[in-house]
């Protein structure tokens, strides 16, 4: 998995580079086939003057496109409220994906429970 962290604007420090390349290895848990992740930092002038930084995190998965952002006072505090979205959406969509095959074995809706057969002898 590929993770990319830039910062628009703004000076990515080695601690949160670390940090965000620590974390986002957390997401494998829910989605191992992930092919990219991508962390974008940046900051807003003239908008809240309390929560001027911003954190855009992207994930590639196959046949699905995941997003989250948030704003923060701190790249920090961005990247743990926007991750904090990623997750959730992260384990909805495992759970979708888990769910539906099961789904499929056991008959289903509008499929007979039995196996495939429809007739009954």
């Amino acid at each position: 998995m590929d993770v990319h962290v830039v910062g628009k604007h703004v000076d990515i420090t080695a601690e949160l580079r670390s940090t965000v390349e620590e974390r986002v290895q957390r997401i494998l848990r829910y989605v191992p086939d992930a092919r990219r992740v991508d962390v974008d930092f940046g900051e807003i002038d003239g908008r809240r003057a309390d929560e001027h930084s911003t954190c855009e995190i992207i994930v590639a998965v196959n046949r699905h496109r995941v997003d989250a952002h948030s704003d923060g006072t701190t790249p920090f505090i961005a990247f743990d409220r926007a991750f904090e979205k990623l997750e959730t959406q992260l384990h909805k969509l495992h759970d979708k994906r888990v769910d539906k095959p099961a789904a499929r074995r056991e008959g289903g809706p509008g499929r007979p429970a039995n196996g495939g057969s429809s007739t009954t002898p």
